[in-house]
């Protein structure tokens, strides 16, 4: 079992070097160079000689606390490329087609394992993480993931500057055989109804001041409604319908450890899903908030060496691809991200008190 932790994400710089990138080269294209000559990143070969070494570079980039300087320098004196710090820079810039294609590539792998399923579904949870640059004061770019639970890795990853909205229709790596999981920012109408309409069964957490929910008598529930039926203990279960879904979906709404109204909605019936054991099934979603902190604290993704320069997004693309290819190189059938791609059952409690927040996604 495999446990991404920083002395672990070190040694891929030993991948990167010497025979180890031999292994590595097996989980990127075949013919590496034309992809990279393709891409655009390969139009001038000054200073590199082929596209499997502007590649091995470039990752040297992604190394925690790497700088273009050090890593020419580490090229240099492994004959890999000879670049300065400055042409290394520009490289990166034009290399971001070339990045992201290899990390699409590269999940071609982890796709090829089957993880473990509920029910015959695959869990799939869907957030966003922003990523901020020196001196920001919001967000400057916004990190996209579908997040596969049973295999602890993504399925699909979307970069967007501070634009790029959380909803459902952004993606299309999951439909028929999923159930999709998300917190309130994905728990709106037109998002809601872009996943049911991919085939993917749903369990959602909104808030019915951003959604228009109908009761059974055609009329839009509001909050004070919904405020009014939900119990102190215990969970109470009734029908909503989307003004344009023709089947009712459930509404399942509970109360946290602050005694504050957290509500799912869901197309599960209720012999799929009893009404007890929907909170303790999204409560797994939580792994990809975890994924998200191993990234910034293992990767060093959350200090984006500019707010919005030319390398940013080649760097991010970088970091992932080098984080992937890691993984599928120690053994392919575990998660990098993860301790175990188990569900985190009791553990999740304290994993989440550690993090000073509530399971259900709720801020203590």
């Amino acid at each position: 079992m495999i446990c991404l932790d920083r002395p672990f994400f070190m040694s891929s710089k030993s991948m990167i070097l010497g025979y180890g990138w031999h292994s590595v080269q097996r989980f990127l294209p075949y013919d590496l160079d034309t992809f990279a000559v393709d891409s655009g990143a390969l139009e001038r070969r000054r200073g590199v000689k082929s596209g499997s070494r502007l590649v091995q570079t470039l990752c040297l980039c992604a190394l925690p606390n790497m700088t273009f300087e050090v890593a020419a320098q580490i090229a240099r004196d492994s004959r890999i490329a000879s670049l300065s710090g400055q042409a290394l820079f520009k490289r990166m810039v034009g290399a971001e087609a070339l990045l992201e294609g290899l990390f699409v590539h590269s999940l071609r792998y982890v796709s090829a394992n089957t993880g473990k399923t509920w029910n015959g579904l695959r869990l799939v949870a869907v957030d966003a993480t922003t990523l901020c640059g020196p001196g920001s004061k919001g967000t400057d770019q916004r990190l996209h993931v579908v997040y596969d639970l049973g295999k602890g890795v993504p399925a699909s990853v979307d970069l967007t500057n501070m634009k790029g909205g959380e909803t459902f229709k952004r993606h299309d790596s999951f439909g028929f055989g999923d159930l999709v999981m998300a917190d309130a920012c994905y728990g709106v109408g037109p998002g809601l109804m872009s996943a049911l309409r991919s085939g993917s069964r749903i369990l959602v957490r909104f808030n019915f001041e951003s959604i228009r929910l109908l009761g059974e008598d055609g009329e839009k529930i509001w909050p004070e409604q919904a405020e009014g039926v939900l119990p102190d203990e215990g969970y109470v279960d009734f029908c909503g319908y989307l003004p344009d879904w023709p089947a009712p979906l459930r509404v399942i709404g509970g109360r946290n450890n602050e005694g504050k109204g957290v509500w799912l909605i869901t197309d599960l019936s209720r012999d799929e899903l009893p009404t007890d054991s929907a909170r303790e099934l999204y409560s797994q979603r939580w792994q990809i908030e975890l994924y998200f902190k191993r990234l910034k604290s293992i990767l060093d993704l959350d200090e984006l060496p500019t707010r919005d320069g030319p390398s940013t997004r080649p760097w991010i693309w970088a970091k992932l691809l080098l984080a992937t290819l890691a993984v599928l190189l120690a053994d392919e059938r575990f998660s990098p991200w993860e301790q175990s791609a188990e569900p985190l059952g009791e553990d999740l409690e304290g994993a989440c008190k550690t993090m000073e927040v509530d399971p259900i996604g709720v801020a203590a």
